[in-house]
């Protein structure tokens, strides 16, 4: 299968129809956060699904570094974990990289293509391929610790629970693996196509979903308390949260709001002359000195990114790019990043929307960016990363 074909596979799924020892537990799992508190371990860059980077970036980012390979392209967002960057392409390669200078540490060679995004945890790298099978890697060398399958093809990034790896299906189901040995905790469905990655919340996985529902499952039991919060058409999205609030955009171009608290939706967003289906996620800005308000950064098809206010979902700013903007915008040091399917890789000010720096790259971005201590991470269709930076 050609790279094309498989573009074309994706469009055609999109979901168009409708004690001691626990006081010593506690802070193992606290260390595990402190050391990669700056790294970029899921597709959307924490559990919370917020699309937030630490750290600070230069004014005019540098290309540090650019590989490529031929015959290849990514579609799913890298990992950057302990130094190095893990991305897997359409041919079905994985490949560790040395972040500092793009060096190729490993590479392990497969049968089927990647789409989805990769996750990192404890050393461990998972990710599943477009005709259902899932791979549990070893960082340190590629080599598989365990592999098993879901059907069908992984299109959201996994994330992570306690030592639960949670990953959705496009046949509708959410997974819950243990991270040791990939033995199936339980299993979840839906009724329709899932393209979103799961989010964290509270105890709970929460799922945009094709059948029109925001779902909140159980993360012990498996389960859902209800039938889902209604979300006025499909989404493949993947909810970003900002403390208890959920806010995830559907193909019709409408972004809702809900307080998971209370299920209450606190906002709809639609414009009604210029909306356009939204294929991407969310990313969170919080208040700063120079943005008093914290904003929903949105990228849509007609070529717009937004700002929106998320006390209300009052459009902030507007910022209008060359192509359509599929890949999900990263936010970090005061600025959202963006990539175009032209190849242009844009940062817009948070606090008025202004495209303060941009970079023309070779190939479509249909990957998001991934950004972890001072570099920013950027793959193409056409089979090249490129690394930018001081």
């Amino acid at each position: 299968m050609t790279h094309v074909s498989r573009l074309q596979y994706l469009l055609l799924v999109s979901c168009f129809h409708f004690t001691t020892i626990a006081a010593f537990t506690n802070f193992a799992a606290f260390s595990d956060r402190l050391v990669h508190a700056d790294d970029w371990l899921v597709s959307r860059g924490d559990a919370a699904s917020t699309g937030i980077a630490n750290g600070t970036l230069p004014k005019a980012p540098k290309l540090l570094w650019e590989k490529s390979w031929e015959k290849s392209g990514f579609e799913g967002t890298p990992v950057l974990a302990d130094g190095k960057c893990f991305a897997a392409d359409v041919e079905g390669h994985v490949y560790a990289l040395d972040l500092t200078n793009g060096n190729e540490l490993w590479k392990l060679d497969l049968k089927n293509g990647f789409v989805a995004s990769l996750a990192s945890r404890n050393g461990k790298i998972v990710l599943g391929d477009y005709d259902g099978n899932v791979y549990c890697l070893n960082a340190t060398d590629g080599k598989i610790l365990w592999q098993t399958e879901i059907g069908q093809a992984m299109a959201g990034g996994a994330n992570f629970t306690d030592n639960l790896v949670l990953i959705s299906s496009e046949g509708g189901q959410l997974f819950a693996f243990n991270l040791d040995d990939g033995t199936k905790a339980w299993e979840y469905e839906t009724g329709d196509q899932l393209r979103s990655a799961p989010t964290i919340w509270n105890g709970y996985a929460l799922l945009g979903g094709c059948d029109g529902r925001l779902h909140k499952i159980n993360l012990q039991k498996g389960t859902s308390d209800a039938e889902g919060l209604p979300l006025e058409g499909p989404s493949g999205s993947t909810p970003a949260l900002l403390d208890d609030l959920a806010i995830i955009p559907t193909q019709s171009g409408t972004v809702l709001a809900y307080d998971m608290k209370s299920s209450e939706k606190r906002w709809t967003f639609i414009d009604a002359e210029r909306a356009q289906e939204v294929r991407s996620s969310p990313a969170i800005a919080r208040p700063s000195s120079s943005q008093p308000k914290s904003l929903a950064v949105i990228t849509t098809r007609n070529r717009r990114v937004l700002g929106l206010d998320t006390s209300d979902g009052k459009m902030v700013w507007e910022a209008v790019v060359r192509k359509r903007c599929d890949a999900s915008p990263v936010v970090c040091d005061g600025r959202a990043w963006v990539g175009g399917l032209d190849g242009i890789f844009y940062a817009f000010d948070l606090k008025d929307g202004q495209d303060v720096w941009n970079y023309q790259l070779s190939g479509q971005l249909i990957a998001s960016p991934a950004i972890a201590n001072g570099k920013i991470i950027v793959a193409t269709d056409k089979g090249t990363i490129a690394c930018f930076g001081e």
